[in-house]
């Protein structure tokens, strides 16, 4: 099957920086970035109806995060993101995290459709439907 890419965002979902966030510096910790993300992640799936009893039908394999600006304690991060490219088995997502105060960070992840004994298996023609960049 033929891949199909897109760079651009179609979901946003907005949380707030919490002061348990922060790292010794100050600053929002890195690995928070990476719950923003799933936090995103989870908001998006569950509108498109595709999670299970709250559970991600795939993986993540691969993530990648450019830091552009520290985070603070209370600034309201919107996390824009959206499906890039789909593939067999996998898809690959790309998200952008700005605050009032510009873009924080942006990133790409490669997740994996599973079966439930997590087995890497090829997205279900249901799924692929709605996922697929326009």
């Amino acid at each position: 099957m033929a891949e199909t890419t897109r760079q651009s965002y179609i979901f946003e979902h907005t949380e707030r920086i919490r002061w348990v966030d922060l790292d010794a510096a100050g600053v929002l910790n890195n690995a928070v970035y990476l719950t923003l993300l799933e936090q995103a992640r989870f908001a998006f799936f569950s509108e498109l109806g595709l999670l299970e009893g709250a559970q991600f039908p795939f993986l993540l394999g691969d993530t990648h995060v450019r830091f552009l600006l520290p985070g603070g304690a209370g600034e309201t991060v919107t996390i824009r993101t959206g499906v890039s490219r789909v593939g067999t088995k996998s898809f690959e997502m790309v998200y952008e995290l700005e605050s009032e105060r510009g873009v924080l960070a942006r990133a790409e992840a490669t997740l994996v459709w599973v079966d439930s004994q997590l087995q890497s298996i090829p997205i279900p023609d249901a799924a692929r439907a709605l996922i697929s960049p326009s």
